[in-house]
């Protein structure tokens, strides 16, 4: 009867009784219905890797709908000072490109802090024989995590997730569409680059530049700004400012860059994509 019980017994409620030694019995359908994945804890604590000397790097998407042209956005985020770096981009195979030009902007810029290694996931984009010759030849090691264990690559699966959690309510808060995504991403990641970090007292803005940021330049996400019109657009007696969101093309997602100090912002105003052709009352 006792031995019927032990070894129906796979919850093995018996074994603060001394009957099982946990040595000597191992029950292997426990181990099959039971086995979870235990997470990795951080490292942060016991280490503190100088600036560029190991980058965590990862893809986000497909994401429905388009945010013109783009569907996915790449993130690079660095493990001493949580310095980031996010752009959008239009298919996956785009990433290598974009991850090699940002590299060879790194290595140039930060010549006192060489990279030594790279995090990435196994897409084939960070496989590619290109990209593994090329960072072998500068000395940079390139780590991938082992298949579907995405918390080996942790830093950058928060950060993409902390950028999300961001960017969704920012939305929320305007009225611009869901297709606006990237440009809440992108304001997103702004905003964290001059922040402080759990992990630092100072920005990681500051940490890189050595300076406090100025953020003199920020306004609230998705508010109307009024833009002047190029002379050639003008009319003899139009407005010279319309109230649309001038620098956001919905359909292919260019963004048309115009001088700060000649545009007029009104933050308490959220206009729809394309917005109104008329200036609203006051």
């Amino acid at each position: 009867m006792m031995s019927r019980i032990i070894e129906h017994s796979h919850g093995h409620p018996l074994k603060n009784q001394k009957i099982l030694s946990p040595n000597e019995y191992s029950c292997a359908a426990c181990s099959q219905g039971k086995l979870i994945i235990r997470p990795s804890f951080t490292k942060v604590i016991s280490e503190s890797p100088v600036f560029l000397e190991r980058i965590h790097g990862d893809i986000c998407g497909p994401i429905h709908p388009p945010c013109g042209p783009f569907r996915y956005f790449m993130i690079l985020i660095d493990a001493s000072t949580r310095w980031s770096h996010v752009c959008l981009i239009s298919t996956s195979n785009v990433a290598f490109s974009r991850l090699l030009a940002q590299i060879i902007r790194l290595r140039a810029q930060f010549l006192d802090y060489p990279i030594k290694t790279i995090r990435l996931d196994n897409t084939g984009e960070f496989t590619s024989q290109t990209f593994i010759d090329y960072c072998m030849s500068v000395g940079i090691n390139i780590e991938h995590p082992i298949t579907h264990t995405h918390t080996q690559n942790g830093l950058a699966e928060s950060f993409i997730k902390h950028l999300q959690l961001i960017a969704r309510p920012l939305l929320m808060k305007t009225k611009l569409p869901t297709l606006a995504w990237g440009h809440a991403i992108i304001h997103v990641a702004a905003l964290v680059r001059i922040r402080p970090t759990t992990y630092h007292e100072y920005s990681p803005s500051q940490l890189v530049l050595g300076k406090q940021p100025n953020n003199s330049h920020l306004r609230i996400f998705g508010c109307a700004v009024y833009v002047p019109i190029a002379p050639t657009q003008r009319t003899k007696m139009g407005f010279d400012s319309p109230s649309i969101i001038r620098y956001l093309e919905p359909l292919t997602g260019d963004v048309f860059i115009a001088r700060f100090a000649d545009c007029h912002f009104n933050e308490s105003v959220f206009p729809l994509l394309g917005g109104e052709k008329s200036i609203p009352e006051e």
